[in-house]
């Protein structure tokens, strides 16, 4: 056991210390992904760590083509953002650590998946050069707004869980938990729990996120602040944030999916 968890700490450290070389993560989040990840590893084995890392470098390779396209360089995820994408991989990890039912794997994975699919469909979606609708009105709306969905985004989004869902099945073949019987069935509910849980934060996102208009230039944004300018917040609730609503939908979706396989 404590073999497993050096092997996931030293993983984890040389993974999160390129990140935060490439300016992928900060400090805070370097330390935090460090954390997470040996833990994942050391309670979720090879199968859920190796998932988590597929998803963060394709977000972060995602992440930086959005940033040259809109030449704004970010300064690294945080360690709220790397907890809002990984506690319930962790949490559930340790659930299957403890209990030895790898039905629990099977839900951090499908978490991973959620995060993947949701990150895709902001990051792609946000390129598409065709219109953007509210998926709770059907109206067009700008793109990059919570709660705004395009073809190219729903169709990233849909690819994102896949990726996920293929990587679980190469990973998982090579596993001693390896069965043939449960293989597509885990397969399908990676796949479909993982974009239903884009959806569900789609409608989060609209719904309950934290809007903010500036007093003066009346410009919209989603974080409770603008330069130079006092915000008033216009819907959802305040401590919704993306990051909030990026927690719970992973959660949600999650929830759903292990009742769909025990039932």
């Amino acid at each position: 056991m404590a073999i497993q968890f050096l092997i996931g700490l030293l993983l984890s450290f040389v993974v999160a210390f390129l990140a935060y070389k490439k300016h992928s993560l900060n400090q805070s989040g370097f330390i935090t992904a460090t954390l997470l990840g040996t833990i994942i590893y050391g309670f979720g084995t090879y199968v859920v760590w190796s998932a988590l890392i597929l998803f963060f470098i394709s977000s972060s390779l995602l992440t930086k083509l959005h940033e040259k396209k809109v030449k704004d360089a970010s300064s690294g995820r945080n360690y709220i953002q790397v907890l809002s994408n990984g506690f319930v991989a962790a949490l559930f990890s340790i659930f299957f650590y403890v209990t030895k039912n790898e039905l629990f794997m099977v839900a951090a994975i499908i978490s991973i998946a959620s995060c993947n699919s949701d990150t895709w469909a902001s990051e792609i979606g946000v390129l598409s050069k065709g219109k953007t609708y509210s998926i709770l009105t059907f109206k067009e709306v700008q793109k990059g707004v919570s709660g705004g969905v395009s073809r190219l985004g729903t169709l990233a989004s849909f690819l994102g869980s896949l990726f996920i869902g293929i990587s679980f099945l190469l990973l998982y073949w090579s596993s001693p938990l390896f069965s043939t019987t449960k293989i597509w069935m885990y397969f399908s509910v990676i796949t479909l729990g993982g974009f239903i849980g884009c959806l569900v934060d789609s409608y989060m996102g609209i719904l309950l996120q934290a809007k903010y208009k500036g007093e003066k230039t009346g410009k919209y944004t989603e974080k409770a602040f603008l330069e130079n300018e006092k915000v008033i917040l216009t819907s959802g609730l305040a401590w919704i944030t993306n990051d909030a609503v990026n927690f719970i939908s992973g959660f949600v979706s999650t929830a759903v999916s292990m009742l769909v396989l025990i039932f």
